[in-house]
């Protein structure tokens, strides 16, 4: 009798047990199922429209064209955020040779911005049979004519072409004295080298400047002394700015009756 009592309560207790468990295999299965479409979802949301490349803004801009560069890398509008690659798109825009720096900077949910700094054009350098026009630092920024108003370096840096940058001490310092005249000085500068070191002409004055050393202390040297009144067709020797020597024209012959 009591046997036939026993066995519906363990049946019972093995149907609540298998229920049980198949309960708390449901339970895993429907956590793994939201996990899954969780992870799905992220990846469908961030390659999504919502979250891709809207805008880009670019700003200083003018000889180069960063627009182009982005569009080249695949990176521009419609691009999924995530795949923007910020300092892949910098090294790119910094071949151009007018550029001096760029940052950039890519912001949630979808927009990039592209700050350009450029070179300038400062002097024109003598190339081969031809001249270049250079930035201050002597980055050679394309071929063309002198410019009007500006430094004349006439040293042979020969065959050379947009992006090469020049290293010729003898140019540099040429070119670190000029950066460091007034613009009204500079634009009058003409430098060249009597095969011992640089000699220039600015201001009906000509000026012996020697190696490319204390390029700056030798421009302040200058600016000073014509501040005081040189003579037209002075010499000012500057070979050792803390002793400059300025030698005044002499007087032409006069003519024998």
């Amino acid at each position: 009798m009591s046997m036939t009592v026993m066995e519906p309560k363990l049946a019972e207790r093995r149907k609540g047990v298998s229920e049980d468990r198949a309960r708390s295999r449901l339970k895993w299965v429907l956590i793994v199922l939201v996990v899954l479409l969780g992870v799905v979802g992220s990846i469908w949301l961030i390659r999504s429209p919502l979250l891709s490349i809207r805008t880009v803004t670019v700003t200083g801009a003018a000889m180069s064209h960063p627009d182009a560069v982005i569009s080249e890398l695949g990176m521009g509008q419609g691009t999924p955020t995530i795949d923007v690659d910020a300092s892949a798109i910098e090294a790119a825009i910094a071949q151009d040779p007018w550029v001096a720096a760029v940052s950039v900077r890519v912001g949630w949910p979808g927009s990039m911005t592209v700050d350009v700094t450029e070179h300038t054009e400062f002097a024109s350098v003598r190339a081969a049979d031809g001249w270049v026009r250079v930035a201050a630092d002597g980055s050679v920024l394309r071929s063309d004519p002198p410019l009007d108003g500006a430094p004349v370096v006439e040293i042979d840096t020969g065959p050379v072409s947009a992006g090469y940058d020049i290293a010729n001490p003898l140019i540099l310092g040429a070119l670190d004295f000029a950066a460091a005249l007034p613009p009204d000085l500079a634009g009058s500068l003409v430098v060249g080298t009597d095969g011992q070191g640089l000699v220039a002409t600015v201001a009906d004055l000509t000026i012996v400047l020697g190696r490319p050393t204390d390029m700056v202390a030798k421009a302040k040297v200058l600016v000073a002394l014509i501040e005081t009144g040189l003579e037209p067709g002075s010499t000012v020797n500057l070979i050792a700015p803390l002793r400059p020597a300025v030698t005044n024209p002499q007087p032409l012959p006069e003519p024998e009756e």
